[in-house]
This record gives structure tokens, C-alpha cells and sequence, in this order.
């Protein structure tokens, strides 16, 4: 499992959700390559997509919130205070 996946799969476990992705098929992410429905998903919380050194967190559920993060510590902290929290 690659660094990323990992990343993927440890946001779903502290939700409590299932991660709906799909693998990246490109070398880098670019505004025409990271079209795919499901890449980065949590069906029914939103969307964490990692694009290279930052974090893009669109939650709906259980909060709505939109940031932007630099480094997976920060998004497992802001999840876990949701878990906390909600």
C-alpha cells in the first residue's frame, strides 16, 4: 500500500466511513487528470484530496467546513476534534 492510500484509509477509520477511491493513473495531478468520481471520496462526508505538499478537506458532514492543510497531521487532528466534538 502506497503512502497515499494510507493516508486515504486512515481519514475513512477515524470517520467511520468507507473510502470510495479509485488509484491515481497519472505521475502528477493536474486540473485535467483528477477528474474521476470517486477519487478522494467519503461517501456522505465529503471530499480529502491530497495535491502534492497540502490538503483539500470539503466536509458536509457532520459539520460543513472547507480548509486547506499542510501535512496529514493537521487533517488527522482537525478529524479526530470532529470525532471529539461531535
Amino acid at each position: 500500500m502506497n503512502m497515499d492510500k494510507d493516508f486515504y484509509h486512515k481519514c475513512a477509520e477515524i470517520l467511520g466511513v468507507e473510502y470510495d477511491g479509485e488509484p491515481f493513473r497519472y505521475r502528477y495531478r493536474t486540473r485535467w487528470n483528477n477528474r474521476k468520481p470517486g477519487s478522494g471520496r467519503y461517501p456522505g462526508y465529503g471530499i480529502i484530496r491530497k495535491f502534492g505538499s497540502q490538503i483539500h478537506v470539503a466536509l458536509t458532514k457532520p459539520i460543513q467546513h472547507h480548509g486547506i492543510y499542510n501535512s496529514e497531521e493537521e487533517v488527522y487532528t482537525f478529524l479526530r476534534n470532529l470525532e471529539k466534538n461531535g
